[in-house]
């Protein structure tokens, strides 16, 4: 048995990297998606992938600084799908590198938005989409960089995914995107492969 049978999700920053290799995962275990960022190519190419293999998913291209693109995210899994399950908001951006006083104003609200306020425009409509099914799961992309450890030349990133951190557990309960994960809440995950544990 498909472990998101008859779940639905919606994914942003879908076209490439994680949040594509998720799209992936999810169809094939059964939800049908509606599969969000700013690439309308890559994103239809990935529908017609999901859907050869026997898979239902739409495309929504748009740009996550914009909160009128999370309303439609959502709005098009209820109005196609009948409601939200799950949503994995991956969409992110490393944003220029260089030091940390350097940054512009412009390039440091570039990335706020694109790594922050997106998170806080999407979960502003996934939970009371969630909540009218009974329950859902919403999951955030952050790093280790916002969490453990800095780089430098990555101020507005780190900022931006600590931010991240801050705004998952003031919206807890709601994490992993599977009934497996009924006792987990409100908790930062380091998927990192060890890296910072390994600095001295």
């Amino acid at each position: 048995m498909n472990a998101l049978n008859g779940k639905v999700a919606v994914i942003g920053g879908a076209s490439s990297g994680i949040g594509k290799a998720a799209a992936l995962l999810f169809a094939r275990q059964g939800a049908a998606l509606v599969l969000g960022a700013r690439r309308a190519p890559l994103l239809a190419e990935l529908v017609e992938d999901i859907r050869r293999e026997g898979g239902r998913a739409l495309a929504v291209a748009g740009d996550v600084r914009d909160e009128a693109f999370a309303e439609r995210l959502t709005a098009t899994a209820v109005d196609e799908f009948g409601g939200l399950d799950i949503a994995f908001n991956n969409a992110g951006t490393l944003g220029p590198l260089g030091p940390s006083l350097a940054l512009s104003a412009s390039e440091w609200r570039d990335v706020l938005e694109t790594n922050l306020s997106s998170a806080y425009y999407s979960a502003k409509y996934q939970i009371p989409a969630m909540l009218a099914r009974g329950a859902g799961s919403v999951i955030f992309t952050s790093t280790f960089v916002g969490h453990t450890a800095a780089f430098p030349g990555t101020a507005a990133y780190a900022a931006g995914k600590s931010g991240l951190i801050g705004l998952t557990q003031a919206l807890a309960a709601l994490y992993l995107a599977s009934d497996a994960s009924s006792f987990v809440t409100g908790t930062a995950m380091l998927v990192d492969g060890g890296v910072s544990i390994q600095r001295g």
